[in-house]
């Protein structure tokens, strides 16, 4: 009886894992497709109460390897531009830019999670898959113990990214929803680079 046990225990952890190698199987198969997208997002940030706590919007594009373009337009600009190499985030608000490099820490975040090598994935997360009917959610864990989130959950449909939610230490959940216009398109490459305005204060990281 006890071997009986014993082996319908190795069979179900078999299952399992075989199961979250799936699961991880099919996250890299969408994000490795995925080389460019463009258009437009809305953002919504609610406190551990589920009060509503900021509203925002704006434009956005990606492209493969570690190319972003993420501008906020209300309620206050912000640009966040990136070549791969060096992030730039300007305020014009306070007329300020600040660069520096994409370190490891970054690397986890989510726009260059969608830019980045979906081969890395299993190195920094764990991941679980949640089939909702059309809409597909994949929820990731970091391992590591400086990420910036607790949670990240991407959401798919017919296998293109189409919404992300954020959760950190403090219960505080940020989504984001993307309206896509142009999906694995040639983008203008010069959207990735950012020159500072004149007379900005430029700090250096």
């Amino acid at each position: 009886m006890f071997k009986k046990i014993l082996n319908a225990l190795l069979l179900s952890g078999l299952a399992f894992s075989l199961q979250a190698a799936d699961d991880v199987a099919k996250l890299q198969a969408y994000l490795q497709q995925l080389q460019s997208l463009e258009g437009s997002f809305e953002q919504l940030t609610l406190d551990a109460r589920g009060q509503r706590l900021q509203e925002a919007r704006g434009s956005m594009s990606l492209q493969k390897p570690g190319r972003f373009y993420w501008h906020t337009e209300m309620p206050y600009p912000q640009l966040l531009v990136s070549n791969g190499v060096t992030l730039w985030v300007y305020d014009p608000d306070l007329e300020q830019v600040t660069i520096q490099k994409l370190d490891q820490r970054m690397t986890n975040t989510p726009a260059l999670i969608l830019s980045g090598d979906a081969k890395d994935l299993t190195s920094h997360f764990d991941i679980q898959y949640v089939s909702r009917g059309k809409e597909e959610e994949f929820r990731m864990l970091p391992l590591g113990s400086d990420s910036l989130f607790e949670v990240l959950r991407l959401y798919f449909v017919d296998g293109r990214i189409s919404a992300l939610q954020l959760e950190d230490s403090l219960g505080q959940q940020t989504r984001v929803e993307l309206t896509i216009s142009a999906y694995n398109q040639p983008l203008d490459q010069k959207q990735f680079e950012f020159e500072p305005p004149t007379g900005v204060d430029v700090i250096q990281e």
